[in-house]
């Protein structure tokens, strides 16, 4: 159980073996397990948040920033970054372009040029920068004038940070001597007591216990150009000594300082270390390396450091360094951050790489890095911290901490050149162009390829240019790295120890309203209402498709009278097709039958019900199987899938005969079906792809097919005419109801509702309640409703799935003529079920209130939501007039408590939320991989276990919260998520698609900057609050009507301001 001593002990041994050999003597396999098992016990096993990191972009606040320059010195001070100077490697020049110091803030995400004056530095390149007592301080570089000669500089440079501050701030209180352009910040250069070190640039520093070291570099006025020396500044009384020398030369390395120790990692080096290091058989003079070494500033000795654990940084060079200290106080770090990086593409091929890099195999194979590495000091372990979601590799970035809190840590980290797929027109100049084709030609640098490539199309796929990018990420990682013990504790063991009674379980109603009724059997709410005819005649398929029909008279099949089926179209041999229950299948899928053998069925009941699912075969399930439709479209095409797949006037088949432009989708529907869309999927579907309780239906635009008929054509356009004949049958129906609720008053809504309605949500069909207690306005449209509360609410994401609302009655003739409320149109792959249960048009949730709804009826109101077609989350909302305590906190919703877990989106619907659940809690076996039909029992004490965590909850678009049990309600957390949701615009209905994520497949890279399916905030003052800037239940003005509030106290405390505007806003148009 004494684990770091364990690894202590055994670093220990590495380091004082004399040889490989003896090493390898110390290190037998035995040995090298146990003390992986050790690793995985302190550090977590293999996705466990020890391992991970959850990063989420931190957008840009400020319209400036610092230009696109690399080889910057940069230091953290506070919650502020300071950067200085630069050049523009990303267009091979060298030469220093800027002498200014930028400030990022990084609690306002805003960048500042600071006004500086005095002695400053000038500009310069591969320079250091470190805080002392508040000031900054900035020490070597190079500088070139002219292309001419390059200079090296040695001078101490000191910026005066809190003089300066304090001046502008004096002067931004003095409007009468206020200069914007004034030098509050002044450089002076300081007077040093000894000899200084040459100077250099692509050098480290560190400071540590008030003295500052520096390390190596590159000088060419040096014999050897690369330096190994080391010296430190001592900060009391301004000496440099020289230390003894490196082991070897480099420059852009890696260095920090721990335990009375300096540790030297990787960089760039020309000194032979065991044998050339080559790039498809060219051998390269300054390759980037591994070596990692210490000083031990007491003995005053250099060593090779050992790592202990299979993971190691390789070779790296241009990465940030970051030290993490347990306590503020603390002055030596606990472990050390460091992320991306560049080195050589290797030239091996892919068995080798993967032989030598394991699962991260592909990364070496391009310059860039994207790891993040975190180095336990006590242990000389590293881990891998992988992220949860794509990043894009980068060298030369930023990294500051942020804050720390509940067993998280927040780092910043952002800026920093590399390759982004999603930026190909930038145009590289004739020198930068040249430097690639020199590239090239010498290494081969692509690594990938056996020949000489076409330099000139590889400069115009935009993958091979470095790119620098300002993005910043907040970005999270354990607290607790190297405290793993094997009690069994933390979020994830409370999670897999739930109490049976808190495991999720699925609940059903065997009831004709009940929402959940497709779970248990496959009969629809049609069965339980009177049939749309009393008798079956030929040909009469318009009113008798998808009725429930007995057999009856059979002379052949005498075993299949009395039997209930479903009737299908009528065939051309003047027979009715009758589709049986897929439950009996031991008698027969379907069969034609003539008019004169079938009888109209008499309606369901409640003890239809219990009889078909108790009776015979109980272990076999009774429900409908579940639909996966196969799509195929164009990639770039936004146009709605439902009308896309049915109008064969929309499609255009050029599309379909570029294979590039086309994508197949398989979406799976597990929703309720209605009597004829149940024939329609019977006619669709092929008997023999049924397989694990689900069936297959291909999808294709009709015009796809040709001219010749088929099967599939015959199954598509009976899909078509149902669904033609679905908008024509409720587009009236749809019409008229959306016209009663126009018709309801702002001034009927206020009398009947009040201020606010309280609205209570709970997930149907499972068990313990997943559900939600909130107040809402009013005014506020359905849509809002949907994307700006509810998804919030709930945890679901909005713009992704289609959605519907309707009233619900305990009546089935009753509910059967509710009429559903949703987007018009939708672009989501689910609209292209919403012809199975919903119908073939909704009514227009962007018009509808939510106070229309509650006031069109007497009594309190009951509203059905449905959150994606596919997986079919049906919700119960409960709506009932608020007479409480009036709300402050906000005019448009607040929610008041919530209880029961979050649900991953598209993890299956409640039944597979509920099975998933069993395998998280240990009740239930998870399979080994994809493969294999093996399965066994897993806990969070193994990677096996993760592996289905993070893939099917943490992986979930509405799950990515961050570390920790994203599963867990969090009530401060929601009600954040629904104040932000109603302060962005709504949703844009019909282009949901673009929500999908696009990966470059040359390279494998997610897009920083994916497509946005919500627009930008208005600038129209009508679209949002002037107030609070609430994008929802807005009203105009009365008098100018070009400016909106949420709320009448709102208006109230903007009047004062408002009021010459409006007046001058009516005399005009008078």
């Amino acid at each position: 159980g004494k684990y770091h001593d364990a690894l202590r002990l055994y670093q220990s041994i590495l380091s004082t073996a004399d040889n490989d050999n003896s090493r390898d003597a110390a290190n037998p396999k035995k040995i090298q397990n146990d003390i992986q098992r050790v690793i995985t016990i302190m550090y977590g096993p293999k996705g466990s948040d020890e391992t991970i990191c959850v990063w989420k972009n931190s957008p840009l606040l400020s319209k400036t920033k610092p230009p696109p320059l690399q080889f910057r010195a940069s230091c953290q001070v506070g919650n502020k970054i300071y950067v200085h100077g630069g050049c523009d490697f990303c267009e091979n020049d060298c030469v220093p372009s800027s002498d200014d110091v930028w400030q990022y803030d990084i609690i306002d995400r805003k960048w500042t040029k600071l006004p500086t004056g005095g002695s400053s530095p000038g500009p310069r390149t591969g320079h250091t920068m470190f805080a002392w007592k508040g000031d900054l301080y900035l020490w070597g570089g190079m500088q070139e004038k002219k292309n001419i000669c390059r200079m090296f500089f040695s001078k101490l440079y000191r910026l005066k940070l809190s003089a300066g501050k304090q001046q502008q701030q004096q002067g931004n209180n003095n409007k009468k001597k206020k200069n914007s352009g004034g030098a509050y910040y002044m450089w002076e250069i300081v007077k040093v007591r000894s000899q200084e070190p040459i100077g250099r640039e692509e050098h480290t520093g560190v400071l540590y216990k008030g003295k500052y070291y520096i390390h190596a570099g590159n000088n060419p006025h040096v014999e050897g150009s690369a330096l190994k020396d080391t010296w430190v500044l001592n900060l009391s009384n301004w000496k440099w000594s020289p230390l003894k020398d490196g082991p070897i030369t480099r420059h852009c390395h890696g260095m920090w300082a721990a335990n009375n120790k300096l540790y030297v990692l990787g960089g760039r080096t020309s000194h032979k270390i065991d044998g050339p290091i080559t790039l498809t058989n060219t051998i390269l003079s300054n390759p980037a390396i591994e070596e990692f070494v210490s000083f031990d500033l007491e003995s005053k000795i250099w060593k090779y450091e050992e790592c202990v654990g299979d993971i190691r940084p390789h070779r790296l060079s241009e990465f940030p360094v970051l030290p993490l200290h347990d306590n503020d106080e603390d002055e030596d770090p606990s472990s050390i951050l460091i992320w991306g990086g560049y080195a050589e593409p290797t030239g091996e091929d892919k068995d080798k790489c993967k032989a030598k890099y394991g699962d991260e195999a592909d990364e070496f194979r391009l310059p860039y890095r994207k790891r993040l590495l975190r180095f336990d000091v006590s242990t000389n372990v590293w881990k891998s911290i992988v992220p949860t979601s794509p990043i894009l590799p980068k060298a030369l970035g930023i990294m500051a901490t942020v804050k720390r809190g509940n067993g998280v840590r927040h780092v910043l980290i952002g800026e920093g050149y590399g390759i982004d797929p999603d930026t190909n027109d930038r145009d590289l100049s004739e020198k930068s162009k040249a430097e690639w084709r020199n590239l090239y030609e010498q290494g081969r640098a692509i690594g990938s390829i056996d020949h000489l490539p076409d330099v000139e199309s590889m400069m115009n796929q935009g993958s091979c240019k470095p790119q620098y990018s300002h993005k910043m990420y907040d970005v999270q990682i354990t607290d607790t790295f190297g405290r793993g013990n094997n009690q069994k504790s933390g979020w994830s063991w409370g999670l897999y120890n739930l109490p049976d009674k808190e495991i999720p379980r699925l609940v059903s109603e065997l009831t004709p309203c009940s929402p959940t009724l497709h779970h248990i059997i496959d009969f629809s709410l049609d069965d339980f209402v009177t049939p749309p005819c009393a008798s079956v005649v030929a040909n009469d398929e318009k009113n008798l498709f998808g009725v429930r029909v007995r057999i009856h008279g059979l002379k052949g099949r005498k075993d299949l009278n009395g039997v209930i089926g479903r009737c299908g179209v009528w065939l051309k041999s003047e027979r009715y097709e009758v589709f049986l229950p897929l439950y009996e299948g031991e008698k027969c899928s379907s069969l034609s039958v003539k008019a004169e053998n079938l009888q109209i069925a008499d309606p369901v009941t409640v003890e239809n019900c219990a009889e078909v699912v108790t009776r015979n075969q109980m272990h076999v399930n009774k429900s409908f199987p579940h639909i996966c439709f196969i799509l195929s479209r164009p990639v770039a095409d936004s146009r709605p899938s439902l009308d896309y797949f049915t109008d064969p006037t929309l499609t255009d088949l050029t599309s379909f005969n570029a294979d590039k432009n086309v994508m197949t989708y398989l979406d799976t529907y597990r929703g309720p079906l209605s009597s004829r869309a149940y024939s329609v999927i019977r006619t669709m579907m092929d008997p023999s792809s049924k397989k694990d309780g689900v069936i297959f239906c291909s999808l294709m635009p009709q015009s796809y097919f040709g001219p010749n008929p088929n099967k599939k054509t015959v199954a598509m356009s009976v899909y078509a005419n149902f669904v033609k004949d679905m908008k024509e049958k409720d587009s009236g129906r749809v019409g008229s109801f959306e016209a009663s609720l126009l018709e309801i008053s702002d001034a009927m809504v206020e009398e009947k509702c009040g201020g606010w309605l309280k609205i209570v949500v709970q997930l149907d069909g499972v068990q313990p309640n997943v559900r939600r207690e909130l107040l809402v306005n009013p005014a506020v449209t359905m849509r809002a409703l949907h994307d700006q509360i509810l998804c919030p609410t709930m945890g679901w994401k909005s713009n992704f799935h289609c959605y519907a609302f309707r009233k619900t009655y305990d009546d089935p003739e009753k509910l059967k003529g509710s009429c559903w409320i949703g987007p018009r149109q939708s672009t989501a792959l689910d609209s292209i079920f919403m012809p199975l249960y919903i119908g073939g048009c909704v009514a227009n949730d962007k018009q509808i209130s939510i106070g229309q709804l509650f006031a069109s009826e007497e009594t309190d109101v009951t509203l059905q939501w449905v959150h994606d077609f596919g997986d079919w989350y049906s919700h119960s909302i409960k709506i009932s007039k608020y007479d409480g305590q009036n709300v402050t906190d906000s005019s448009v919703a607040f929610l008041i408590q919530g209880e029961g877990l979050g649900v991953p989106e598209d993890s299956g619907g409640p039944i597979y939320f509920c099975e998933m659940m069993r395998k998280i809690t240990g009740k239930m076996a998870i399979e080994i991989d994809d493969h294999s039909h093996i399965a066994a029992l897993a806990d969070p004490s193994s990677e096996h276990w993760w592996r289905y965590f993070n893939d099917e909850v943490r992986k979930k678009h509405n799950m990515q919260s961050g570390l920790g049990n994203p599963l867990q309600f969090d009530l401060d957390r929601a009600r954040n998520d629904i104040e932000t949701a109603i302060r962005r615009p709504t949703q844009k209905s019909g282009r949901e698609v673009l929500n999908l994520n696009t990966v470059d497949v040359k390279t494998g890279l997610t897009r920083e900057q994916d497509k946005k399916a919500t627009a930008s905030l208005p600038k129209d003052a009508t679209k949002m609050c002037a107030v609070c800037g609430v994008t929802v239940a807005l009203k105009n003005c009365s008098g100018c009507q070009s400016i909106a509030y949420c709320s009448r106290e709102h208006q109230l405390q903007h009047w004062k301001e408002h009021k010459s505007d409006c007046k001058a806003i009516q005399k005009g148009r008078k």
